[in-house]
């Protein structure tokens, strides 16, 4: 079992990648990494490595929960002295059934975004600001793409389909559907009275995370908080419960569960960038 402040970045890392097929036998649209077909070529292997040369990926996939828009900006500013030949963000993690935009922002080279497997294709490369290309995700998988003008230039990106997490808990599938590192586990700590999350995730993983996003419990539990440093705050949406905004490292936070039940909880700053988790008390 877990120690409670042990939630490594390594277990972290792992558990993000596992989710997208990027570790868990790298496949593209359901085909297995070792398909040696030439239709495979490109679209098999392992997601990490087609990332690598991706303008602006960051070793983030970004996920989106079911009710979320979600809209990718082609021609996406990497900052001064870069180029403009990116996807922004370089690659997406959604559900089934939803459809992506992809929107150009006028910078950079003209653009399209064209499937390697033929998914997709937005036709000829444009440059206008705001001209916009949708496509609908039907199936899981994963789904390579790349502005044709400038794939060499590292302009690539990837849309991962995948089933949201689920925990057996359908109240915490549903509020952290759009946390990168949840994966539908439930930490379980309930032999352990005063267990610790981290504020800010595991060794600076991700300053909008908590590590780990979702934990069980007994009742009477103590369960503390430790801030990594930045500006966070706890604030729970199932009962009136929250603490102050900190910035310094340390635990800043706790509280007792009295009661069973689910409690979800967010840092009130970063809400909307998916800082969220939850305690399942038994």
């Amino acid at each position: 079992m877990h120690d409670p402040s042990d939630w490594s970045r390594r277990e972290f890392v792992v558990a993000s990648l596992a989710g997208t097929g990027a570790l868990a036998g790298c496949t593209a649209r359901g085909q297995p990494a070792d398909d040696t077909s030439a239709a495979a070529d490109e679209s098999s292997g392992c997601l990490d490595d087609w990332l690598a040369d991706a303008n602006g990926y960051e070793g983030v996939i970004e996920r989106y929960a079911p009710d979320q828009e979600v809209t990718v900006t082609v021609g996406e500013s990497l900052g001064a002295g870069h180029t403009d030949d990116a996807f922004g963000p370089a690659a997406v993690r959604v559900v089934p059934g939803t459809t992506v935009t992809w929107e150009w922002s006028g910078h950079g080279d003209p653009a399209n975004v064209v499937a390697v497997d033929g998914a997709f294709d937005s036709g000829e490369p444009v440059g206008v600001h705001g001209y916009t290309f949708s496509h609908t995700f039907d199936e899981t998988g994963t789904y390579r793409y790349v502005s044709e003008p400038t794939r060499e230039a590292g302009m690539v990106g990837a849309v991962v389909v995948a089933d949201p997490p689920s925990s057996g808990y359908p109240a915490v599938d549903e509020w952290l559907a759009g946390v990168n590192v949840y994966d539908g586990t439930v930490v379980d700590w309930r032999d352990h009275s005063s267990p610790l999350v981290t504020v800010g995730s595991a060794e600076g993983e991700s300053e909008f995370t908590f590590s780990p996003p979702a934990v069980r419990v007994s009742t009477g539990t103590t369960v503390r908080w430790v801030w990594t440093g930045g500006p966070h705050a706890v604030a729970f949406e199932d009962v009136d419960v929250e603490s102050d905004v900190h910035t310094e490292p340390g635990v800043r936070f706790e509280h007792t569960f009295a009661e069973a039940g689910v409690y979800r909880y967010a840092c009130a700053p970063h809400h909307a960038l998916g800082a969220k988790g939850a305690v399942v008390v038994e």
